[in-house]
């Protein structure tokens, strides 16, 4: 209709409505542009809004998990020590300072380990698909960054200790029993995740304390396991980072329409 008028004008040479006609169709353009361009931007709103709830679920189970394998890398650092601490009194004395039972609790502990905390689900998929930009808070996505890195490293580091300690794990095994009455049908997944399992029924003390290569074993376990609480320590405090930023973005975005 616009251009029709305009072209009659033009032939009419009726510069007053040309103006008029022209001026109305160039805000007609500019009003369809930015009302496509509110669209665009609210569904990327709801978008973001999408995915910084996806972002708190991850990383409140992530968090969750960090807690739980620091706890078990604390236990698993500070056993061998007390083992050693063992071995020193029983040399100089010539009797154990603690129970056997106690004991073997300990070995199972030295021996045990915790699978790393994985990177965040809903992050690798914004990074995969080049879509960080969604998320405005610059901090948030640095913040993200850094934890992403730090996991990864962790994982590395865990392959790396897990390789060193290996090679020490049948020094510790040969002087131990394995629990023949255990029935796997029996086991409880979940309390071993929490707790750890004790599959030994007992351990020749005597043949331990005797062992050349005890305290070499046990002080790489001990090493390994001090470098590996202190990888999980910086990885949550990586995750306790980006979970503060989540939660004012997530107030932010709580407005933004659908």
């Amino acid at each position: 209709m616009i251009l029709r008028g305009l072209a009659k004008n033009l032939k009419e040479q009726n510069w007053t409505a040309i103006v008029v006609e022209f001026v109305l169709l160039v805000c007609g353009v500019f009003l369809g542009i930015q009302a496509a361009n509110w669209n665009e931007q609210r569904r990327e709103h709801a978008l973001e809004a999408e995915y910084i709830a996806r972002l708190q679920r991850d990383f409140s189970a992530i968090d969750a998990r960090l807690s739980i394998n620091l706890t078990r890398w604390e236990d698993t650092a500070a056993a061998p020590v007390r083992l050693i601490n063992d071995l020193d009194a029983f040399r100089q004395r010539r009797a154990w300072p603690r129970a056997k039972v106690e004991m073997l609790g300990d070995l199972d502990a030295t021996m045990g380990s915790r699978i790393p905390a994985p990177r965040a689900a809903s992050y690798v998929e914004l990074l995969s698909a080049g879509r960080l930009g969604l998320l405005r808070d610059s901090r948030l996505r640095e913040a993200l960054a850094d934890y992403d890195t730090q996991a990864g490293f962790t994982l590395k580091a865990y392959d790396v200790l897990v390789q060193r300690v290996d090679p020490q794990r049948p020094t510790l095994v040969r002087h131990m029993q394995f629990d023949r009455s255990a029935d796997a049908a029996q086991l409880d997944p979940q309390k071993i995740l929490r707790d750890g399992g004790e599959p030994w029924a007992d351990v020749d003390l005597a043949r331990l304390a005797s062992d050349p290569g005890i305290e070499t074993a046990l002080n790489t376990f001990a090493s390994a396991s001090f470098a590996h609480v202190l990888n999980v320590r910086l990885q949550q405090e990586k995750a306790v980072a980006v979970i503060a930023l989540l939660e004012p973005d997530a107030k932010r975005t709580e407005g933004t329409p659908p």
